[in-house]
């Protein structure tokens, strides 16, 4: 996917909603994550946190699953 972004050390870009996305972005060993809605929020985290972040999201999008096929009927 970055490949196909517009500019050096874009990792991704999320679109949350129409006027809200997520950005991150990564050269050498400094990743940096905005957030932007209204207001535009940007940090940097270490390779550790990013994992750790990463993990965080798998496991709440692996639970989140289970919960709405557990709803289904």
């Amino acid at each position: 996917m970055a490949k196909e972004l517009d500019w050096p050390g874009l990792v991704d870009r999320i679109e949350i909603s129409e006027s809200a996305g997520i950005t991150v972005e990564q050269i050498d060993d400094e990743i940096t994550v905005a957030i932007a809605s209204v207001v535009c929020v940007h940090f940097e985290v270490t390779a550790d946190q990013a994992l750790k972040l990463s993990r965080a999201l798998a496991v709440a999008a692996d639970n989140a699953a289970k919960f709405l096929a557990s709803t289904e009927t």
